[in-house]
């Protein structure tokens, strides 16, 4: 059977359509949800990642409570060594310096008029010594002055103290010298 409506365009009883959405709403829709869907995944990759991390802190922490013993022995022996070779070069320099001094001390003894004796030989730095003793007279002083400004090893030679004294009742000058040493 055929119906026809006669109603006027107005009065008409309408169907409703279903309408699509248009293509370009999907293609919308699609990509924000990609990227939602983007997001989560690389939260959950973040995520397990960070998980992982902190385990591994937790185990590197476990063990290194465990090796605490042996990291502290090996802190102290490390002190230990720091030390020794401090001491090591300490003996390093003395021995080096051994030599020049008993250079130094034989030129003294052989520059040494008669009738001088030594009382003191110091070192005050590396370049300059101190050099005490006792005469009968200020010209054997003198002549001792001269002869360690001839040697190569004592140079700039002065007297610092020229003073009389007594020894077992006789009459002495005890004297006092500094001097510049050459280099080692």
């Amino acid at each position: 059977m055929i119906k026809i409506n006669l109603l006027p365009p107005e009065q008409r009883v309408r169907r409703k359509a279903i309408a699509l959405p248009k293509v370009g709403n999907l293609v919308f829709v699609a990509v924000v949800a990609g990227i939602v869907a983007l997001m989560v995944i690389v939260f959950l990759v973040q995520e397990a990642r960070t998980i992982g991390l902190k385990g591994k802190i937790v185990a590197a922490r476990l063990q290194t409570n465990e090796l605490r013993p042996q990291i502290e022995q090996i802190e102290k022996l490390t002190a230990e060594r720091r030390e020794l070779d401090t001491h090591m070069q300490v003996i390093t320099q003395l021995e080096k310096n051994r030599s020049f001094e008993v250079m130094l001390l034989d030129e003294l003894n052989k520059r040494a008029p008669e009738h001088l004796w030594f009382t003191s030989y110091s070192r005050s730095d590396s370049s300059t010594v101190v050099i005490e003793g006792v005469t009968f007279s200020n010209l054997i002083v003198a002549d001792f002055m001269t002869r360690l400004e001839r040697s190569v090893l004592f140079n700039n030679v002065d007297l610092t103290i020229a003073e009389r004294g007594k020894i077992e009742e006789m009459d002495v000058v005890k004297f006092s010298l500094t001097s510049s040493v050459q280099a080692e």
